[in-house]
């Protein structure tokens, strides 16, 4: 199984296709957006775009064709990105996790999607470097998944074994100092790192096909099939690489798992929170420079969870 850098899942092409099929849920998801931030092709398109952890890039391909005028470019550990894409879009295989700012702060966009697993701190390794980066009114976005599974109506109890698998693979997570968690506290690091107008929303992602709802039962049976594609990889890269389970003891801990995931009497989901700000202009940003600064040289502040608007629809 080929390892990229930190990163601990796999780059073969079990993943690649795991992971274009995952941009397409999201894209409906999200009403067949792949963004949130206010662009517009004919008012409003950004002008310089950089897509961090592009993955396969078809984020950004799909960014580049809707906005033709802006230079988009894409970075992640391998170079899984395809070789056909618009003149307008370029990839590199950069580590993000390390140096990637725009010393010119010539930026306008910045996104990441599924990026948690990926930072030792993201305020500090990715939030803060954006609103270096980004110019007086640039936007950062950032669409991540909380590793945790949740049930409205006692479906999903703690001795369960989908909750007890996503239990260990978050420790595991926190051992590494790749913590899974950390979406719910987006909202409140962009705002401490002095981003404003700063949103958020979160949408529920059930396990399976359990809601009636037709697009939510779809959405629900395309995670489904992402979690079973995906589930040895994420389990052998925490729990065999972190805490030192055998294979064996994996693959018969999975069994129960797997059951819980096609099991319709279970419902449970994910959430999934997009949260967007601005970078002030110039003037709006004199009184706030010090504390930033002093912020990003001390980690990640410890922020409430504010009120979200939780979308199940």
């Amino acid at each position: 199984m080929p390892m990229a850098g930190s990163y601990l899942f796999p780059n073969d092409q079990i993943e690649i296709e795991r992971l274009d099929n995952q941009h397409e849920l999201i894209k409906i998801l999200l009403d067949n957006q792949n963004y949130l931030a206010p662009w517009s092709r004919d008012k409003n398109p950004p002008s310089k775009v950089l897509d961090v952890a592009t993955g396969t890039g078809r984020w950004a391909v799909e960014l580049g064709d809707e906005f033709p005028t802006a230079t988009v470019v894409g970075i992640d550990l391998s170079p899984i990105q395809p070789n056909l894409v618009p003149p307008n879009v370029s990839f590199f295989v950069e580590d993000a996790s390390e140096s990637w700012e725009d010393e010119d702060a010539s930026l306008d966009y910045i996104h990441t999607r599924f990026t948690t697993g990926c930072w030792g701190d993201m305020y500090v390794d990715i939030i803060c470097k954006a609103f270096a980066s980004l110019q007086p009114g640039g936007w950062l976005e950032c669409q991540e998944l909380q590793d945790i599974v949740y049930s409205d109506d006692g479906s999903l109890t703690e001795d369960m074994p989908l909750f007890v698998w996503c239990r260990d693979i978050v420790e595991a997570s926190v051992r590494s100092k790749r913590p899974l968690v950390g979406a719910a506290q987006l909202r409140g690091w962009l705002e401490a790192a002095g981003f404003v107008d700063v949103q958020e929303k979160v949408y529920k992602l059930p396990i399976n096909g359990w809601p009636r709802d037709p697009r939510l039962k779809k959405i629900g049976e395309m995670w489904q099939l992402n979690m079973q594609t995906g589930l040895q990889a994420f389990s052998y890269g925490f729990m065999h690489r972190v805490l030192g389970k055998s294979k064996a003891e994996i693959e018969v801990s999975l069994v129960d798992v797997r059951k819980d995931i096609v099991n319709p009497q279970i419902h449970a989901y994910n959430r999934f929170f997009v949260v967007w700000g601005r970078k002030p202009e110039s003037t709006q940003m004199v009184s706030r420079a010090a504390s930033i600064s002093t912020a990003a040289s001390s980690g990640s502040p410890t922020v409430s969870t504010p009120t979200s608007t939780l979308t199940m629809r």
